[in-house]
């Protein structure tokens, strides 16, 4: 449920009081039932909200409600969050610590396939240091707890896909961070999973350069002849469809016009600022690389609006809306798959 001092758990519930939504599969809320009911009943939403216990005989409990067809939203209650010693609208440790537990709990019901994805509401990254948490955010948590090294960041809206090489951190570390394996690490992960879960064959991978006009041939910089146009050769060698270095000041629009399926930048804004521009309230985060799929909304924990209930679900629906679509995508395919490996096997014992 995200951050409790923040629009997290406000925007889940808006976004699972729509029909539309959570008559698509079933949604376990983790977080703390209680609140959940308080901050429902704030928003005078008419939920059924059932409480289930963290132990070892949840996945009875969750076949249980799923066999009587119950169209409850279900709250796996970790009953953490203590009701004094936090404010909505602040920065606490107590929250932080609360959403690092929560976290914890995802990974973990993630690993042992009780849960097929994840949808993260926001949390504060200060929050969370201030709780003891080592890693920047959700994306590096996830990737840590499942063991993935080869991760990235896919942020979609509008029919624009943009995964990003470097994340968060200051700008005059980019060009030292950058390197051909890694550019190549975020072309091959993006080209992996918009064929497995967005069922796209081919796609089309336009490749962003890092300084203006891609840097005139070493007028403007050379990491792009350094770095981006081998990574490229190395992609096109692996049969891999990136074309590049674009300039960005020209990309992002042939990708909204449909030449490309998606675009890799070289750092933050570069890509998430004509993602932005597009998509503010509806901008959908993904985690390519971790063994199960993850999304979230594109927007932060906005302490300033937390008070007044008024804050805008429709990222939140899209998050949640991506990782179904994604799941249907790649469990269809896996289907297709087996069916063709089992007609493989049994021509092989005809023979």
């Amino acid at each position: 449920m995200g951050d409790p001092a923040g629009i997290g758990p406000e925007v889940v519930l808006k976004a699972l009081n729509n029909s539309k939504i959570s008559s698509m599969a079933w949604f376990l809320v983790i977080g703390d039932y209680n609140y959940l009911k308080r901050v429902g009943n704030s928003l005078n939403l008419d939920l059924n909200l059932i409480r289930v216990e963290y132990n070892s005989n949840l996945p009875h409990q969750l076949e249980k409600i799923k066999s009587e067809k119950s169209s409850e939203i279900i709250c796996l209650d970790l009953a953490n969050l203590p009701e004094s010693g936090w404010q909505r609208g602040q920065v606490n440790k107590i929250c932080g610590q609360v959403c690092v537990e929560y976290i914890e709990t995802g990974a973990d019901l993630a690993g042992k396939s009780i849960i097929k994805a994840i949808v993260t509401a926001p949390i504060s990254k200060e929050a969370i240091h201030q709780a003891g948490c080592k890693w920047p955010g959700h994306t590096e948590f996830l990737a840590d707890k499942a063991g993935t090294k080869d991760f990235a960041m896919m942020l979609c809206g509008k029919g624009l896909r943009v995964v990003l090489v470097t994340t968060h951190m200051a700008l005059k570390r980019v060009s030292q961070s950058l390197s051909t394996k890694e550019i190549f690490r975020k072309i091959r992960l993006a080209n992996i999973w918009l064929n497995q879960y967005f069922n796209i064959a081919k796609p089309k991978i336009g490749v962003c350069g890092l300084n203006p006009h891609c840097g005139e041939s070493g007028a403007f910089g050379s990491e792009e002849d350094e770095f981006i146009t081998p990574a490229l050769l190395e992609a096109q060698k692996q049969g891999i469809n990136a074309i590049g270095p674009l300039p960005a000041d020209t990309v992002f629009y042939q990708a909204v016009k449909g030449k490309f399926d998606a675009v890799v930048a070289m750092y933050h804004d570069q890509g998430l600022g004509p993602l932005k521009l597009l998509a503010f309230d509806e901008g959908v985060n993904i985690t390519l690389g971790l063994p199960f799929i993850r999304t979230s909304p594109d927007h932060g924990t906005a302490f300033d609006i937390a008070d007044e209930f008024k804050a805008d679900s429709t990222s939140m629906e899209q998050a949640i809306l991506t990782a179904v679509s994604m799941l249907e995508i790649s469990c269809s395919l896996r289907k297709v798959h087996e069916r063709a490996v089992l007609c493989y096997c049994k021509s092989s014992l005809d023979y």
